[in-house]
């Protein structure tokens, strides 16, 4: 009967993996935007104007990226700054790190069917858990992110050999060369580190395996700070670190419980009572230091503890739960790491601690210890009730995630419309996006005819439509002036008509001339803008040679 229970408990769980991968790569192509946005419009204005070398090899906000950088210089100087290229190798380092970490899980033999089965969710639930969205979809992001933990899970694969041998001493190097490159694909690579240390401590590595990582890790810490630049000396503040680090790591609990910790989605939700009741009690929770700090605290120590107890006790060093255990002290070192650089940084901006952008290292230490826990459980009901459980709290939190990155997406395509057409972009809403990045890189962009500035209609711009150019009929017009100078900017939105094909843009023409761009929104609902010199434009709209 357990034999039965535990197949189909296994079965179970192989199809919630298989779904969240699905969910997550349909969302990222789906919602990624296919242009820049946020830190990419200052990357792109680097890259544009620097040769390879020195722009793969340039340090950004104190974090080199050189495989980033080499994707995005290839992109823009082959691709023409197209974003499908990112997106596509973004999801397949993704999916690599995946089948990495999974192949270890799946030859342990230690392990019960279910056990196995709830520990390969578990760690794809930490990777490709949509509360990871701004990394996911956001191809930036994605290269950063997931070149790092393709570098440590290999890494973590290396280690996996018997200690006391020569395969051992060369696997050794090879991860501590995994680990060097990490760090040079994003500040958090460093952290890799952490999670080979916590290898060496459980298996009980002899003093030259330390040796090796510890030299590697003095090398990179040399190197890293040669190639970053002076980025000034991290204040000591003992306490205040502390209690952000604890404080950072509980950045998933908030987005697996918002709707009843934030009485603004709680209201939406009808659960807003609850939401105003923990508001009370704690404080806002984009900013409250309690109860997160607390739940900081207790994986902290729940990590502490079951490394203790793998290594004193040779029935918890099976290769998964070693696996979870790295995984775990790596999250925890991006913690430390993020504490030690940003303490000053929080303090002046306390609701960021908590930010999207931060939770793919955070989910990844939950995540490990989650799996960890399970390989200690023999009892198939515990795993299912408690991972299952989790599984169901992570999919509201997706939803709630998903519609937050559709806005990111309309704020990107907004943005670089805005930018093609010539509107400052200090003039409307641009995200995360910084406007002098925006104004520096739109005009680098310009300059090389990438990115947006690669659209057939962007050369358009102050100049007659072409003769194959048709006018369309508005059925209504909203127009608004964003400004009363010279030259006049003004926002568009508009029911139109489709035009009989499909199409990406359209031709908003005043005076004959083109003006603005408009895109669809949705059905025949479209928005735009346009920057005119006359104090009453005449607007029409036109579309090009259409894509039937």
């Amino acid at each position: 009967m357990k034999s039965c229970e535990s197949g189909w408990i296994a079965r179970a769980f192989h199809a919630a993996t298989a779904a969240c991968v699905a969910a997550a790569l349909v969302a990222a192509w789906l919602w990624s935007p296919r242009v820049p946005y946020a830190d990419a419009w200052r990357h792109y204005a680097r890259l544009i104007d620097a040769s390879f070398a020195r722009g793969v090899l340039a340090a950004d906000n104190g974090h080199p990226e050189v495989f980033a950088n080499v994707v995005r210089w290839i992109s823009l100087h082959q691709w023409h700054g197209n974003e499908d290229l990112q997106i596509v190798v973004g999801l397949l380092l993704a999916l690599a790190t995946l089948a990495a970490l999974l192949r270890i899980i799946w030859t342990d033999e230690g392990l019960s069917p279910s056990q196995r089965a709830a520990a390969m969710f578990t760690i794809t639930l930490g990777i490709f858990w949509l509360g990871n969205a701004r990394a996911l979809l956001h191809d930036n992001e994605t290269l950063d992110v997931y070149s790092v933990l393709l570098c440590l899970a290999l890494a973590l694969g290396w280690t996996r050999t018997r200690p006391g041998d020569d395969a051992s001493l060369r696997s050794t190097i090879g991860a501590t060369i995994l680990c060097f490159m990490a760090a040079f694909n994003f500040g958090s690579g460093i952290a890799a580190f952490g999670a080979l240390f916590a290898v060496l401590f459980i298996a009980r590595a002899t003093w030259l395996r330390w040796g090796i990582v510890v030299a590697g890790l003095a090398v990179t810490l040399v190197v890293y700070r040669l190639l970053a630049g002076s980025v000034g000396s991290p204040p000591l503040a003992p306490i205040d670190q502390g209690l952000t680090a604890v404080r950072w790591l509980a950045a998933p609990l908030i987005y697996l419980c918002w709707p009843v910790v934030d009485p603004a989605v709680g209201g939406v939700l009808r659960v807003g009572m609850i939401a105003r009741a923990w508001t009370a009690v704690f404080g806002d929770v984009r900013t409250s230091a309690l109860p997160q700090a607390v739940c900081g605290t207790l994986l902290v120590i729940g990590v502490l503890r079951s490394t203790w107890r793998a290594r004193r006790d040779r029935r918890w060093t099976g290769a998964t739960h070693t696996l979870c255990l790295a995984l775990a002290w790596f999250g925890l070192g991006v913690s430390a790491l993020i504490a030690l650089t940003r303490v000053d940084y929080f303090a002046g901006f306390p609701a960021q601690i908590y930010a999207p952008r931060y939770l793919p290292w955070s989910s990844l230490a939950w995540a490990g210890w989650l799996g960890a826990w399970v390989t200690q459980r023999r009892s198939t009901r515990w795993i299912l009730g408690v991972v299952a459980g989790v599984g169901v709290l992570a999919l509201s939190a997706e939803v709630g995630m998903t519609l937050v990155m559709r806005h990111q997406l309309e704020v990107a395509n907004d943005t670089a419309l805005a930018a093609v057409v010539g509107v400052d972009p200090g003039a409307a809403e641009t995200g995360e996006s910084d406007v002098e990045d925006v104004r520096v890189g739109a005009a680098a962009m310009k300059r090389l005819g990438a990115g947006p500035f690669a659209w057939s209609e962007a050369a358009l711009m102050g100049f007659p439509p072409p003769a194959n150019a048709r006018r369309l009929a508005v059925g209504s017009w909203d127009m608004n002036r964003l400004r009363g100078t010279v030259e006049r900017e003004w926002t568009l939105e508009a029911v139109i008509a489709d035009p009989g094909c499909s199409t990406d843009r359209l031709l908003v023409l005043d005076r004959g001339r083109v003006a603005g761009l408009m895109r669809r929104v949705s059905g025949d609902r479209w928005r735009g803008v346009a920057r005119v010199e006359t104090a009453d434009p005449l607007f029409e709209v036109g579309a090009l040679a259409c894509r039937h």
